[in-house]
Protein backbone atom coordinates (compact mmCIF):
# COMPACT_ATOMS: atom_id res chain seq x y z
CA UNK A 1 0.00 0.00 0.00
CA UNK A 2 1.26 3.33 -0.95
CA UNK A 3 0.78 6.34 1.36
CA UNK A 4 1.82 8.80 -1.25
CA UNK A 5 -0.75 11.41 -2.10
CA UNK A 6 -1.62 12.30 -5.60
CA UNK A 7 -0.76 15.69 -6.98
CA UNK A 8 -4.39 16.79 -6.90
CA UNK A 9 -4.66 15.84 -3.21
CA UNK A 10 -1.52 17.84 -2.38
CA UNK A 11 -2.88 20.83 -4.34
CA UNK A 12 -6.14 20.62 -2.38
CA UNK A 13 -4.22 20.57 0.94
CA UNK A 14 -2.12 23.56 -0.09
CA UNK A 15 -5.25 25.49 -1.08
CA UNK A 16 -6.79 24.71 2.31
CA UNK A 17 -3.63 25.88 4.11
CA UNK A 18 -3.52 29.05 1.98
CA UNK A 19 -7.16 29.77 2.85
CA UNK A 20 -6.42 29.26 6.56
CA UNK A 21 -3.41 31.56 6.38
CA UNK A 22 -5.44 34.20 4.52
CA UNK A 23 -8.15 34.01 7.19
CA UNK A 24 -5.52 34.37 9.92
CA UNK A 25 -3.99 37.37 8.15
CA UNK A 26 -7.41 39.03 7.82
CA UNK A 27 -8.11 38.38 11.52
CA UNK A 28 -4.77 39.98 12.48
CA UNK A 29 -5.48 43.00 10.28
CA UNK A 30 -8.90 43.48 11.91
CA UNK A 31 -7.30 43.17 15.35
CA UNK A 32 -4.62 45.74 14.44
CA UNK A 33 -7.23 48.17 13.08
CA UNK A 34 -9.31 47.80 16.25
CA UNK A 35 -6.24 48.52 18.43
CA UNK A 36 -5.36 51.61 16.35
CA UNK A 37 -8.97 52.84 16.52
CA UNK A 38 -8.96 52.44 20.34
CA UNK A 39 -5.68 54.38 20.61
CA UNK A 40 -7.07 57.18 18.42
CA UNK A 41 -10.34 57.36 20.36
CA UNK A 42 -8.43 57.51 23.64
CA UNK A 43 -6.15 60.27 22.34
CA UNK A 44 -9.11 62.32 21.07
CA UNK A 45 -11.04 61.95 24.34
CA UNK A 46 -7.97 62.80 26.42
CA UNK A 47 -7.18 65.91 24.39
CA UNK A 48 -10.82 67.05 24.34
CA UNK A 49 -11.03 66.59 28.10
CA UNK A 50 -7.88 68.66 28.53
CA UNK A 51 -9.39 71.49 26.47
CA UNK A 52 -12.51 71.39 28.63
CA UNK A 53 -10.44 71.37 31.82
CA UNK A 54 -8.46 74.50 30.91
CA UNK A 55 -11.36 76.25 29.12
CA UNK A 56 -14.51 75.14 31.00
CA UNK A 57 -16.64 77.74 29.17
CA UNK A 58 -16.34 75.58 26.04
CA UNK A 59 -18.47 72.86 27.65
CA UNK A 60 -21.73 74.72 27.03
CA UNK A 61 -20.96 75.60 23.41
CA UNK A 62 -22.76 73.86 20.58
CA UNK A 63 -20.56 71.79 18.29
CA UNK A 64 -20.77 74.49 15.61
CA UNK A 65 -19.64 77.23 17.98
CA UNK A 66 -16.92 75.04 19.49
CA UNK A 67 -15.52 74.32 16.02
CA UNK A 68 -15.71 78.03 15.17
CA UNK A 69 -13.84 78.81 18.41
CA UNK A 70 -11.11 76.33 17.52
CA UNK A 71 -10.80 77.68 13.99
CA UNK A 72 -10.59 81.29 15.16
CA UNK A 73 -8.07 80.58 17.90
CA UNK A 74 -5.94 77.81 16.43
CA UNK A 75 -6.35 77.64 12.66
CA UNK A 76 -4.57 80.91 11.96
CA UNK A 77 -1.01 81.98 11.32
CA UNK A 78 -0.24 82.26 15.04
CA UNK A 79 -1.56 78.74 15.73
CA UNK A 80 0.31 77.29 12.77
CA UNK A 81 3.60 78.84 13.90
CA UNK A 82 3.08 77.62 17.46
CA UNK A 83 2.26 74.12 16.19
CA UNK A 84 5.29 74.12 13.87
CA UNK A 85 7.53 75.09 16.81
CA UNK A 86 6.12 72.31 19.00
CA UNK A 87 6.34 69.77 16.18
CA UNK A 88 9.98 70.71 15.54
CA UNK A 89 10.71 70.22 19.25
CA UNK A 90 8.96 66.83 19.14
CA UNK A 91 10.88 65.76 16.05
CA UNK A 92 14.15 66.84 17.68
CA UNK A 93 13.32 64.86 20.83
CA UNK A 94 12.32 61.84 18.76
CA UNK A 95 15.58 62.00 16.79
CA UNK A 96 17.61 62.38 19.97
CA UNK A 97 15.84 59.41 21.56
CA UNK A 98 16.26 57.18 18.53
CA UNK A 99 19.94 58.14 18.14
CA UNK A 100 20.62 57.55 21.83
CA UNK A 101 19.39 53.99 21.68
CA UNK A 102 17.03 52.26 24.10
CA UNK A 103 19.51 50.84 26.58
CA UNK A 104 17.70 52.59 29.45
CA UNK A 105 20.89 54.28 30.63
CA UNK A 106 20.16 57.74 29.19
CA UNK A 107 18.11 60.58 30.53
CA UNK A 108 14.36 60.51 30.04
CA UNK A 109 13.12 62.89 27.37
CA UNK A 110 12.12 66.30 28.66
CA UNK A 111 8.41 66.83 29.22
CA UNK A 112 6.75 69.57 27.23
CA UNK A 113 6.22 72.64 29.41
CA UNK A 114 2.44 72.28 29.34
CA UNK A 115 2.63 68.70 30.63
CA UNK A 116 5.12 69.55 33.35
CA UNK A 117 3.03 72.55 34.43
CA UNK A 118 -0.10 70.43 34.77
CA UNK A 119 1.85 68.06 36.98
CA UNK A 120 2.80 70.82 39.41
CA UNK A 121 6.40 71.20 38.33
CA UNK A 122 8.22 74.53 38.06
CA UNK A 123 8.60 75.29 34.40
CA UNK A 124 10.34 78.23 32.75
CA UNK A 125 8.06 80.53 30.80
CA UNK A 126 7.63 79.46 27.17
CA UNK A 127 9.20 81.49 24.42
CA UNK A 128 6.59 83.90 23.07
CA UNK A 129 5.31 83.39 19.56
CA UNK A 130 4.34 86.62 17.82
CA UNK A 131 0.59 86.94 17.19
CA UNK A 132 -0.56 87.32 13.59
CA UNK A 133 -0.45 90.81 12.14
CA UNK A 134 -3.14 92.17 9.83
CA UNK A 135 -5.81 90.32 7.94
CA UNK A 136 -4.42 86.89 7.03
CA UNK A 137 -6.95 86.18 4.28
CA UNK A 138 -6.38 89.41 2.35
CA UNK A 139 -2.78 89.91 3.46
CA UNK A 140 -3.55 93.47 4.56
CA UNK A 141 -1.07 94.97 7.00
CA UNK A 142 -2.21 95.58 10.56
CA UNK A 143 -3.38 99.15 11.28
CA UNK A 144 -0.87 101.27 13.14
CA UNK A 145 -1.52 101.35 16.87
CA UNK A 146 -0.63 104.28 19.08
CA UNK A 147 2.26 103.58 21.46
CA UNK A 148 1.19 102.47 24.90
CA UNK A 149 2.27 104.77 27.72
CA UNK A 150 4.62 103.45 30.35
CA UNK A 151 2.91 105.41 33.14
CA UNK A 152 0.27 104.25 35.58
CA UNK A 153 -3.16 103.56 34.19
CA UNK A 154 -6.14 105.73 35.10
CA UNK A 155 -7.46 102.90 37.28
CA UNK A 156 -4.42 103.06 39.58
CA UNK A 157 -4.10 106.86 39.76
CA UNK A 158 -6.89 107.39 42.36
CA UNK A 159 -5.34 104.70 44.54
CA UNK A 160 -1.96 106.41 44.33
CA UNK A 161 -3.54 109.77 45.18
CA UNK A 162 -5.18 108.22 48.23
CA UNK A 163 -1.86 106.78 49.38
CA UNK A 164 -0.06 110.09 48.91
CA UNK A 165 -2.80 112.09 50.65
CA UNK A 166 -2.89 109.82 53.68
Amino acid sequence: MSTRKTTTERIAEQKERMEQMQNEMNRLKRQHNAEERKKRNHRICKRGAHIESILPDTIGLSDERFYAFLEKTLANDFGRRALATLKAEQDKDDAKNSAGGTDGGGDAPAKPAAVAATQGENVPAPKPVAPPQGNEKTAEPAPAQPPQGGGASSATKPQEANRQGA
